[in-house]
C-alpha cells in the first residue's frame, strides 16, 4: 500500500546511554511502518547518541539542540527553531519526570503537533535534588497544557499523572532476539575468559545512581566470598564508572568484575549469565529485567521496582534493607536453573509487534 503523506513524528528522550527509553525507541524504529511514518529524534548537539549510525540507516532524521546544561538560552532558542520550522504531526515525549518541562511547554506554544507524554519511571532518586526541584516546577508549568498521557506501566502512570487517565503501553521487545543461545554463551565466556564452572552474576543498565551499582558490587563481594568461582558482568556506561571501578579496586575484586561499557549487542550477554541482579532505587517497568526473563534467567530486584515487571514468575523481589549479605545469601541458596520455557510465558502485549500496532493506532488518532 502506498501512503500519500507520512505522519511526521518527533521523539524526545533518546540519549547517549542505552537505557530503557533508548531500547523502547530503537525497537519502535525498527518496526514502525516507514512508508506511513516519518521518524525524527530530538538530540543533543554535544553528545553522540547510542547506535546513531544504525538509526540513520533506519531512516531516522536528527534535530540537534544545544545541551540544556551548557547554554540554557541557546537551548531554548534551538527548541523554538525546531518547533517553528518543522511541520511535525506528533511530538512524543519519553520522560522519567517533568524536569525537562521546557520541551513540552515550548512545543505547546510553537508547534501545532499533537503532544504525547510517555512516562517511563515511577519516582526520582533522592540523590537527584536538582531534578526533584525542576520536576516540581515542571508540574506547575504544565498543569494547564493539554497532552495525551501514556505510561509503560501502572506505577509509572500514577507517578507522573496522578489521578488523571492514561494509557498503558507495554515496552514491547523483539522477544526472539533475547532467547537463550548456547553458542552465544560459549563465545562470550570464551572471549571474556570465564570458565564454564564459574557462576556469572550479570547486570545490564547505565552506570547511573538510580541503578544502585554500589550496592550491587557489595552484593557480589559477599557472594564471591561464599562462591569464589564467580564473576560479575556489568554491561553499560555512565557517569559513575570511575567511582565504581575504584570501589571494586578497594575491595580487591577487580579481577572478578568485568566492566563491558556501552554495547550494541546486549542480547548475547544474557546467555553468558547465570543470574541477573538489579537492585535499583526505583524502576517503572524495566526493559532489562524483561530481556533477562525472556532469556530464562532467575532475576533479583529491589522491592522498589514495579511488581508488574515480574512477567514470567522468575523475578524475586528483595528489600534493600536486607543488606548485601542478605542478598548474596538468597542468591546463593536459591535454585537458579535457567527456565527453558521462559519465552513461551511472554504475553503478546510485551512483543514489539503488538506495541507498534497499538502505537500506530494512537498516532493515527484511532
Amino acid at each position: 500500500m502506498i501512503f500519500t503523506k507520512k505522519i511526521k513524528i518527533l521523539y524526545t528522550g533518546y540519549s547517549s546511554n542505552m537505557g530503557g527509553i533508548e531500547r523502547f525507541l530503537m525497537n519502535v524504529c525498527k518496526n514502525l511502518n516507514q512508508e506511513k511514518f516519518e521518524i525524527c529524534f530530538l538530540v543533543s548537539k554535544e553528545k553522540k547518541v547510542c547506535c546513531q549510525e544504525l538509526l540513520k540507516d533506519l531512516g531516522v532524521i536528527f534535530f540537534e539542540v544545544t545541551d540544556r546544561n551548557s547554554n540554557y538560552k541557546q537551548y531554548i532558542k534551538d527548541l523554538k527553531k525546531v518547533y517553528n520550522e518543522n511541520d511535525f504531526d506528533i511530538i512524543h515525549f519519553n520522560i522519567m519526570n517533568f524536569s525537562l518541562f521546557e520541551r513540552i511547554a515550548l512545543a505547546n506554544k510553537y508547534s501545532k503537533a499533537r503532544l504525547l507524554v510517555h512516562s517511563h519511571s515511577s519516582s526520582i532518586n533522592k540523590v537527584y535534588k536538582k531534578t526533584k526541584w525542576l520536576d516540581r516546577i515542571g508540574r506547575m508549568v504544565l498543569r494547564n497544557i493539554n497532552y495525551e498521557r501514556i505510561a509503560c506501566g501502572k506505577e509509572a502512570g500514577e507517578w507522573l499523572f496522578g489521578k488523571k487517565d492514561f494509557l498503558i503501553l507495554n515496552n514491547g521487545m523483539e522477544v526472539e532476539n533475547f532467547a537463550f543461545c548456547l553458542e552465544n554463551r560459549r563465545k562470550v565466556r570464551e572471549e571474556l575468559g570465564i570458565g564454564e564452572e564459574e557462576k556469572v552474576i550479570g547486570h545490564v543498565g547505565a552506570l547511573l545512581p538510580v541503578k544502585n551499582h554500589e550496592f550491587l558490587i557489595k552484593v557480589f563481594d559477599e557472594y564471591q566470598k561464599i562462591n569464589p568461582k564467580s564473576k560479575l558482568l556489568l554491561v553499560g556506561e555512565g557517569c559513575l564508572r570511575e567511582e565504581l571501578e575504584q570501589q571494586v579496586k578497594s575491595l580487591g575484586i577487580q579481577e572478578k568484575v568485568l566492566f563491558l561499557g556501552r554495547r550494541d549487542d546486549t542480547e548475547k550477554f544474557y546467555s553468558a549469565m547465570d543470574v541477573f541482579v538489579m537492585p535499583s532505587w526505583f524502576e517503572g517497568f524495566s526493559v532489562a529485567l524483561m530481556e533477562a526473563q525472556v532469556n530464562g534467567l532467575k532475576c533479583y530486584t529491589s522491592t522498589n521496582v514495579a511488581e508488574e515487571s515480574n512477567v514470567t514468575g522468575n523475578l524475586m523481589f528483595l528489600a534493600l534493607e536486607a543488606g548485601s549479605k542478605g542478598w548474596a545469601k538468597e542468591i546463593y541458596e536459591t535454585n537458579n536453573v535457567r527456565d527453558e520455557n521462559a519465552i513461551s510465558k511472554i504475553p503478546n502485549r510485551f512483543k514489539i509487534e503488538e506495541t507498534v500496532k497499538v502505537l500506530s493506532k494512537i498516532y493515527e488518532g484511532e
